[in-house]
């Protein structure tokens, strides 16, 4: 079994605690977010668990408790990404928190357990052609050495989204664009030794050489646990998606990331209250 911690929700950056002392109890409780009356009992004990991907922006309280990880074959889908409070309104600063971070962690556990997240891209008045090559460049330039990859995916507006990505004029590039757009990214990438990946996106960006990924990867858990993970994909996943079969153990509606192009929260009122309200010694998030 493959833990997934969190699709739904920034659990290293806002949930670190709630998390530690779940894989101390070796269990949680997850409630199906489509049937909130099914609740299901989810083991955390070492020998049960095969994997966990943790999905984050922000390391840096999750930092001082990493070593309990150490029973765990773990790592980590870190994003960071060029925009400002106008995109991402609740996010650390990155330079003083976010990327240290980062560097401080890829220190620990090495760079091949650091998949930089470059996603979602978002084009606006703002946020240009021209600004992402440079943003995307000094990124690079900082990352070098503490990441081997580096995965891309261009904004989707799904129905919970759409109206605060119309607000922030989000534009959506043609197909023409987008491979302009990621061959450059391909070369500055390749150029700091890290390889450009992206997940579910245009066939035209793989024929330039972009590798596919899987985010939740068990031939890359195999590597990190020295033995051959047998896990079957995901169908449950959208169109495209080599992700393997995970048990998500996160909670939707409790992230106050606050980026404007997050599918994971609808209501904000809602979010502000489960945080508010989050017990990090009750056995569900």
């Amino acid at each position: 079994m493959i833990i997934s911690a969190s699709r739904r929700t920034d659990i290293p950056a806002f949930y670190s605690d709630w998390f530690i002392n779940r894989l101390n109890a070796g269990y949680c409780l997850v409630k199906n977010p489509f049937n909130p009356t099914q609740i299901k009992r989810v083991s955390l004990l070492p020998q049960d668990v095969d994997g966990i991907v943790l999905w984050t922006k922000n390391t840096a309280l999750l930092l001082p408790k990493i070593s309990a990880l150490d029973p765990f074959s773990y790592y980590f889908q870190y994003s960071i990404t060029p925009y400002h409070t106008d995109i991402e309104t609740g996010l650390a600063n990155k330079q003083d928190v976010i990327i240290p971070a980062f560097l401080e962690l890829a220190s620990k556990i090495g760079a091949e357990r650091m998949i930089w997240r470059y996603d979602p891209i978002v084009i606006n008045n703002r946020y240009t052609y021209e600004y992402h090559i440079g943003a995307f460049t000094r990124l690079c330039e900082l990352l070098k050495g503490s990441t081997k990859k580096c995965v891309i995916s261009f904004v989707l507006a799904y129905k919970s989204v759409a109206k605060s990505l119309r607000e922030v004029g989000s534009i959506e590039l043609d197909v023409a664009e987008k491979l302009l757009l990621v061959e450059s990214l391909s070369e500055i990438a390749k150029s700091h030794e890290i390889t450009l990946c992206a997940c579910c996106e245009l066939p035209g960006l793989y024929e330039l050489g972009i590798q596919p990924i899987s985010c939740v990867d068990a031939i890359l858990l195999s590597k990190i646990a020295q033995k051959t993970l047998c896990v079957p994909r995901d169908k449950n996943q959208r169109d495209g998606c080599n992700c393997a079969v995970s048990v998500d153990i996160g909670a939707y509606n409790s992230c106050i990331n606050g980026c404007q192009y997050c599918y994971a929260n609808h209501v904000e009122a809602r979010v502000r209250a489960n945080y508010t309200e989050h017990d990090s010694n009750a056995e569900m998030l």
